[in-house]
């Protein structure tokens, strides 16, 4: 059972994603929230970093609060340090151990971006790494392509078509998402998810073809 700083946590989460999904859907397709796309994304970084904590034999708490609150400032500019910042505060008034939230917070603060430059030393502490690894976890897989495949941008596009677009997302920077993890554990499932996406994708491509090339 969620203790109470997890339990507000999630809730602050939910309202954040919430927020960005509402705009989103309203900005792209005029509608209101079809699928929830980043609250989908924070509840799986969790389930990941809290995994991935077990593996390495981490700190769940600062896993769990970091999973939960990375995005919470997502819509805004430099969000993971605005979002460090905002976790920080939001943590000293629940009932989360005071002295690991500088460790929530360096988490957050270094989560952002979708790769990191080629031969990166990995990054330390362990609860950060964890953090960059189960957020970009979350970005690989055949699951990633069902979310994209409902998200508000792919809305009024053919199968074709959107396939087309994820592999773009797939071809222009996931090789490098799989080579900037920091931990074993991430590194192993990286690259079998991303075998997965292209495969997935491969088999995809000639259905989707051909009815581009017959319409009706």
């Amino acid at each position: 059972m969620a203790t109470d700083w997890e339990t507000q946590c999630r809730q602050l989460a939910d309202e954040k994603a919430w927020a960005e999904e509402e705009a989103a859907w309203r900005r792209e397709t005029g509608c209101q929230v079809q699928y929830r796309f980043r609250w989908e994304h924070v509840q799986q970084v969790t389930l990941e970093a809290q995994h991935l904590a077990q593996l390495l034999h981490a700190d769940r708490e600062i896993a769990t609060a970091a999973a939960w609150l990375h995005d919470i400032c997502k819509v805004e500019p430099n969000h993971g340090v605005r979002g460090a910042e905002a976790a920080a505060e939001f943590l000293a008034h629940t009932s989360f151990d005071k002295e690991k939230i500088p460790a929530v917070s360096h988490a957050i603060r270094h989560h952002a971006g979708l790769f990191r430059r080629p031969g990166a030393a990995p990054l330390t502490p362990v609860d950060t790494a964890i953090l960059w690894d189960a957020d970009k976890l979350t970005k690989l897989g055949v699951p990633q392509i069902a979310m994209l495949l409902c998200g508000p941008h792919a809305q009024g596009r053919t199968l074709g078509e959107r396939r087309d677009q994820i592999y773009t997302y797939v071809a222009s920077w996931i090789d490098r998402t799989v080579d900037s993890m920091n931990t074993e554990p991430a590194r192993e499932m990286a690259g079998i998810r991303y075998e997965q996406m292209k495969g997935f994708l491969e088999l995809w491509k000639p259905a989707a073809h051909n009815a581009m090339a017959n319409p009706g």
